[in-house]
């Protein structure tokens, strides 16, 4: 064998297939738990559970920091890779993934 034809081999190897619907496929921006601060003037911590993405939608499941045993979920605005907005799930979204989160969320 040639090195022409080594060199030929050896770059088809290192080939990466990227799947385009793969890449399409919207997913959790968040990936570890976090520390949220949330209002103005008065400022209310939570504690950001999970983040999932569900009809496109970041969802995030927040609890309080002094309330274990409540979890709120909303959803949230992402602009240029930072959280801008958060916003309550409207009654036909809630329903569904409250389902989603329960076998998730213990």
């Amino acid at each position: 064998m040639s090195r022409r034809q080594h060199f030929f081999i050896n770059e088809r190897n290192q080939t990466k297939i990227y799947h385009l619907m793969e890449h399409k496929i919207p997913r959790p921006f968040f990936l570890e738990p976090l520390k949220i601060t949330i209002g103005n003037p008065l400022n209310e911590t939570y504690y950001m559970m999970k983040n999932i993405v569900y009809r496109e939608k970041q969802i995030l499941a927040l609890k309080r920091d002094g309330d274990q045993n409540t979890i709120i979920l909303v959803e949230a605005k992402i602009e240029e890779g930072k959280l801008t907005y958060i916003s309550m799930l409207t009654d036909d979204v809630l329903s569904d993934v409250r389902k989603i989160l329960e076998s998730c969320i213990q």
